[in-house]
């Protein structure tokens, strides 16, 4: 689209995110074609849904020369979550609301957008951490924690984009067969958890409960993946032992 898309198309998109009904596909549009300046421009707008159209997808667009302005506009206290998650898909780093912070990234590293992620190399480091041997190749790894009471639980580490377009390292372990009884008891426990989620899904044909968590790939370090695979491994095998009593995952 961005090569049959001209500087009018653009325009007549940048209009019609001033009307609500025709917001949406304006957005995605403007996406599409990689329109990044008419986007920058509208981070100036008054209206603050236009303003926020504009953030979400320069977000999604992983726009380097959005760095500096996103950084105005949390300056100036404007969208300060939204600004924050789209600094950090652009750049992957995390800074949160702090100013000066993304001052002192911007002069030192010129804006430059997030690496990709070398997601093996990766895997390797967070082995270290775990001192757990990975098991795969490419995109996709398994790792076996031991836990107490000599329990064990078998983790799968996957990298791999979302229908967004975003970049992930999704995180995830089987927990048992998922029985109607146990529906509200477990699926109440995302409310008390810092991350990650349960859910239920289909594995051989057969409801399971299971564990997962989800991270940025622009935002994954070594340490961090290590730290979402021990919750995710404890937690997964904690249902595991209530529902099951039994240790097969």
């Amino acid at each position: 689209m961005n090569g049959s898309s001209s500087p009018q198309d653009h325009q007549q998109w940048v209009r019609e995110l001033y009307e609500p009904y025709s917001r949406r596909s304006a957005r995605q549009k403007l996406v599409a074609a990689r329109a990044v300046e008419p986007l920058l421009e509208c981070l100036d707008s008054t209206n603050e849904s236009v303003v926020w159209s504009a953030v979400e997808s320069l977000g999604e667009l992983r726009a380097p020369e959005a760095i500096a302005p996103l950084v105005g506009l949390l300056e100036r206290g404007r969208l300060t979550l939204d600004v924050c998650e789209a600094l950090t898909r652009i750049t992957g780093q995390q800074f949160g609301a702090d100013v000066p912070a993304w001052r002192r990234w911007l002069e030192q590293s010129g804006g430059a957008a997030a690496p990709a992620l070398d997601f093996p190399r990766c895997i390797e480091q967070t082995a270290a951490y775990l001192g757990a041997e990975p098991r795969g190749s490419g995109d996709a790894f398994r790792f076996k924690l031991a836990l107490s009471e000599g329990r064990e639980q078998k983790v799968g580490v996957y990298h791999r984009p979302n229908d967004e377009g975003d970049d992930l390292v999704v995180v995830y372990s089987e927990c048992g067969p998922a029985n109607p009884k146990y529906y509200e008891a477990v699926l109440r426990k995302n409310l008390a958890i810092p991350s990650g989620a349960f859910a239920i899904r289909d594995v051989d044909g057969t409801p399971n409960f299971v564990m997962v968590d989800t991270m940025l790939a622009a935002t994954v370090t070594a340490s961090a993946l290590a730290k979402h695979i021990e919750n995710v491994a404890t937690r997964a095998d904690m249902v595991e032992k209530a529902i099951a009593k039994e240790d097969t995952r």
